[in-house]
């Protein structure tokens, strides 16, 4: 990290300094040095951006803007700020999404949500919000949320007609003659949840691609604000219920942070049986939808045949099957009062996967009719993962080695034995076997860290009634943290701010895959044809849980 240190030492910085073993943390004191500074940052192989979060400052007239710059294959990461004026005309600074494609959504989320103005961005305009916010920036801390919902009825007014106007719009433009016109596909197709994608297409083909999504957007960030830290997992749990637990590792992750707090061995074990519980969970929905998308509803009710065992040992240990809330900074929330029950209950899930699982590989990973349709479709280069930050099965599926269980270790992870899972070839083919694969690792894993716990209360170092949790601050002080985990969909990145004897978040920026897989459909939907559009949707396995928030 010297290196990186000594980039950005060149530029007039308010400091430099180290941030976690593969971090560096950064201020500019000048806004007009982003653009060389992201440019030299870039020569050094940080070529992604994974998000930008604005802080609003409003006692000090400032709104600080974070960008969190990842280097997908040297590993090095720079956590990037630099303070706006509060004040709407002077709050603009050069937009980054012409170097790094990746920034593109995320500063378009930072303007409909912050107001910060990115100058040069290639298309600026309202994204993620409804008609009724457009301009009034729901996440400035002086946004009045009570009065904003009284206004119900012209809230709604507002959302609809904007839609008649789109549609007069369109219909001046087309008309009714010739092979083009644009179709909505979504927000009820069942392949897709609610997102719309507005298709522009040439008879059959596709010529243009226009993601429309916030459909489900909840200012989950800002309802997370306010709650208490503990009561705020039942917010960031939402982000996504196919794998429901890992969010809420990533988000007590940052807490004890702050808190300066280190959860127990046994605690961080149970993170891991907990976490890869909820990714075969979210896979085997990923992998039976996939087929489903191809009409092919069989291996769905496999896979949810399966899925069954797995929520059975969540419900087991939490009470609940989908919204768990197993999971809370200090630990895990629940003691273990019979560890050898409960476990029987692990083992029976791994037997019934192990069980089918020749029968899923003979019959449907080698299904000629997925292998016509998949293979060699929809491909990703590993420099496409790297420009518009792909992340989990997606870029792995393409050759890529990222994984921040490896690359940034948490909860018991650095004690187990693990590698890299890939696919080389990159397409929509790929992008499911890689699922299957993960399947394979999770399991592995859950073995991993089950014998780690039996061994550690067989030789009295761990107490399963009473290590499951450590105690947590009432008030957390001032303070800042990043955390990121291996969700089953890709990174998620939490960003949290709190003030001095801080009772709930100040800030929460919550980052997750699917922006930037949603993204990637204006690149690779077009060329394609309509019936295409399910099966490659599939492939980015998008959960609209995470995208809209």
């Amino acid at each position: 990290m010297d290196r990186i240190k000594e980039v950005l030492n060149k530029f007039d910085m308010e400091y430099v300094e180290d941030y976690k073993n593969s971090w560096v943390k950064a201020k500019l004191k000048n806004k007009e040095d982003l653009i060389p500074v992201i440019k030299a940052l870039k020569e050094e192989g940080i070529k992604s951006c994974a998000t930008v979060s604005p802080t609003d400052f409003i006692d000090e007239g400032r709104i600080e803007v974070n960008y969190f710059l990842e280097g997908l294959i040297n590993k090095k990461n720079v956590w990037l700020k630099v303070d706006l004026p509060r004040e709407l005309e002077k709050c603009e600074i050069d937009s980054i999404t012409p170097i790094m494609p990746s920034a593109n959504y995320h500063e378009l989320e930072a303007y409909s949500t912050f107001g910060v103005k990115f100058k040069g961005h290639p298309n600026l305009r309202f994204f993620l919000i409804s008609r009724d916010y457009y301009g009034k920036f729901p996440f400035r801390k002086d946004f009045d949320w009570k009065a904003h919902e009284e206004k119900l009825i012209d809230n709604i007014n507002a959302i609809t007609e904007e839609y008649f106007e789109e549609y007069d719009e369109y219909e001046k433009a087309n008309g009714h003659e010739g092979s083009r016109t644009i179709l909505n596909w979504g927000p009820t197709h069942p392949a897709s949840g609610p997102i719309r994608l507005k298709v522009y297409t040439n008879g059959e083909n596709i010529e243009k691609v226009e993601p429309d999504i916030g459909y489900v957007w909840r200012a989950l960030e800002s309802l997370s604000e306010r709650k208490d830290f503990i009561g705020a997992i039942v917010a960031v749990e939402r982000i996504c219920f196919m794998d429901n637990p890992n969010p809420m590792i990533c988000y007590s992750q940052a807490v004890e942070e702050i808190a300066g707090k280190e959860i127990t061995p046994f605690a961080k074990y149970m993170r891991v049986v907990l976490g890869e519980t909820g990714r075969i969970a979210s896979h085997l929905i990923s992998m039976g939808g996939f087929f489903g998308t191809m009409g092919l509803q069989t291996f769905l009710m496999w896979c949810l045949d399966v899925r069954e065992y797995f929520l059975d040992v969540l419900e087991d240990y939490s009470g609940a099957r989908i919204a768990t809330a197993c999971i809370e900074p200090g630990g895990v929330r629940f003691p273990l009062n019979d560890y050898k029950t409960w476990f029987a209950g692990v083992d029976k899930a791994i037997e019934k996967w192990e069980k089918v699982k020749p029968d899923i590989e003979e019959v449907f990973l080698k299904n000629p009719l997925m292998t016509v349709r998949a293979k060699g479709t929809g491909v990703f280069s590993a420099e496409d993962v790297e420009k518009y930050f792909l992340s989990g099965p997606v870029a792995r599926a393409s050759g890529v080695k990222i994984d921040v269980r490896i690359d940034e270790p948490y909860a018991g992870y650095a004690d187990l034995e693990m590698d890299y899972v890939t696919c080389e070839n990159g397409d929509a083919r790929d992008r499911l076997y890689i699922i299957f694969k993960e399947i394979n690792q999770a399991i592995d894993l859950i073995k991993q860290a089950k014998r780690k716990i039996e061994a550690g209360i067989e030789a009295g170092e761990m107490d399963p009634k009473k290590d499951h949790l450590v105690k947590m601050p009432k008030k957390l002080p001032a303070g800042e943290a990043v955390s990121r985990i291996e969700w089953a969909r890709g990174e998620i990145l939490i960003h949290l701010v709190t003030m001095d004897k801080a009772t709930t978040p100040y800030r929460l920026k919550i980052k997750a895959p699917s922006v930037n897989h949603t993204m990637m459909l204006e690149h690779l939907l077009p060329g394609h044809t309509l019936s295409d559009i399910p099966l490659l949707y599939g492939s980015m396995h998008i959960c609209q849980g995470d995208l809209d928030r």
